[in-house]
């Protein structure tokens, strides 16, 4: 927990036990943001639309790293963004270089849709030699041109080298496109890899829905990170023992009808 006393400087938390626990494994990094509105939080708040709807909201926005392993979704860190701090690249592009400088991360692949697809954030891990397959846009550039002229029609692929010089191969389906620096894969090998960024959006919605990750009405940023640190920590609990669904899993804890032993995820969470 000594690491929200740094927020107001990075205002990204790894959850280093679990990043410890998982790294070895064979698993993939998703990237990918959610709103947080908190009308309270005037002089940090932000103004953020909501795509599904048009409707606008002030608050700040969670960017969540994941680490899927297998059939399991890990948190392994969050950055918040905020009036004060910088942009939604910049703390993407930290988060990034502690995971690979700080704790020797290795993915497989690096999994985000497209407004994590920046020439900055391509350029990055493919200097790292990360594989990534992230969704691109019909106006981003592959050898000059754009991915839409490139791949004409509803479905093929093309590969060439982004304006940051990456070379990537972009597959096309009906209005969208995906790109990923390991041009040897097939566009179902593409397709496949990308079908997985899903899963983030079922942790977002378990974490919303029974952790209630909007909960939290404290007027700070730090008091915020706490309240999500304790919400993801929550959830990767019930991540790591669930059957099936998490969801049958963790009801009978909501509904009072489950106790869980919290020894052994607390010496977890002691390791360094």
């Amino acid at each position: 927990m000594t690491a929200f006393q740094s927020m107001s400087n990075h205002d990204i938390v790894m959850i280093s036990p679990l990043i410890n626990m998982y790294k070895s494994s064979n698993g993939c990094i998703i990237i990918d943001t959610t709103d947080n509105p908190k009308y309270g939080l005037d002089k940090l708040a932000i103004k953020m639309k909501n795509l599904s709807n048009g409707a606008y909201s002030k608050g700040f926005k969670i960017v969540l790293f994941l680490y899927k392993v297998g059939d399991r979704t890990i948190p392994i860190g969050f950055g918040l963004l905020h009036k004060e701090n910088r942009s939604q690249e910049t703390v993407t592009l930290e988060g990034l270089s502690i995971l690979r400088n700080q704790y020797k991360l290795k993915p497989k692949y690096v999994l985000a849709d497209g407004a994590f697809g920046t020439q900055k954030i391509t350029k990055r891990l493919d200097d790292y030699r990360w594989g990534f397959v992230i969704k691109g846009k019909k106006n981003y550039s592959l050898d000059n041109k754009p991915m839409k002229r490139q791949i004409q029609g509803g479905y093929g692929s093309a590969t060439g080298r982004l304006k940051n010089g990456v070379k990537v191969k972009v597959v096309r389906r009906p209005k969208r496109f995906f790109m990923s620096n390991r041009v040897s894969l097939s566009a179902e090998e593409v397709l496949a890899a990308y079908k997985m960024r899903w899963r983030i959006e079922e942790t977002f919605r378990f974490l919303k829905s029974c952790t209630g990750l909007n909960g939290c009405h404290q007027h700070s940023m730090q008091a915020q990170g706490i309240y999500i640190f304790g919400c993801l920590a929550l959830y990767s609990i019930f991540e790591t023992i669930r059957g099936k669904s998490i969801y049958k899993t963790a009801k009978p804890f909501f509904s009072g009808d489950l106790t869980i032993d919290y020894s052994m995820m607390t010496r977890v969470f002691a390791m360094s």
